[in-house]
């Protein structure tokens, strides 16, 4: 199925992913990680603006089972929320974009936000050939969704800042 996500075009087999993430040995979040930081996410997730749930339903992910996930801060930002990074799989090609993962001068690389489709003012995600930590079952063709997410403080207990 074809998806325009601003300069964005990708062809998602939706069918392939959803089966995929619908496995019972693809863990959520909390599953994987007893971190704080983790089990935060596997709720706040949940309770992302409409628009984040139905981007990654339409897709046929679950947004409880990123392949990697971690507060980028360790503790509340600016504004009282957790700032997210991490990524998803999905089963697909990019047909037009360019990876948001850029060179630096000193031959590293930092995530360029003007290459990123924003979602929500919350939520940004770009679609990279580059695929880390690939579940050796994943169907292919591979598409890495990274994330910039900033996601409110859910759970009872503090976060340790």
């Amino acid at each position: 199925m074809i998806f325009r996500f601003s300069n964005y075009i990708l062809d998602i087999d939706v069918d392939r992913t959803h089966v995929f993430y619908d496995r019972p040995d693809v863990l959520i979040t909390s599953e994987k990680c007893t971190c704080a930081g983790c089990q935060n996410y596997d709720k706040a997730i949940l309770q992302a603006p409409a628009a984040v749930l139905d981007f990654f339903r339409s897709l046929g992910i679950d947004p409880r089972k990123p392949a990697e996930v971690f507060d980028v801060m360790g503790g509340l930002d600016e504004n009282g929320e957790v700032y997210y990074n991490g990524f998803y799989h999905v089963c697909g090609v990019r047909l037009q974009g360019e990876d948001a993962w850029v060179g630096t001068a000193n031959g590293g690389k930092h995530l360029d936000m003007n290459r990123m489709y924003v979602i929500d003012s919350s939520f940004k995600v770009s679609f990279e050939k580059s695929v880390l930590m690939l579940h050796e079952e994943f169907p292919s063709p591979v598409l890495q969704i990274e994330i910039d997410a900033h996601l409110p403080w859910v759970l009872s207990e503090k976060t340790g800042d």
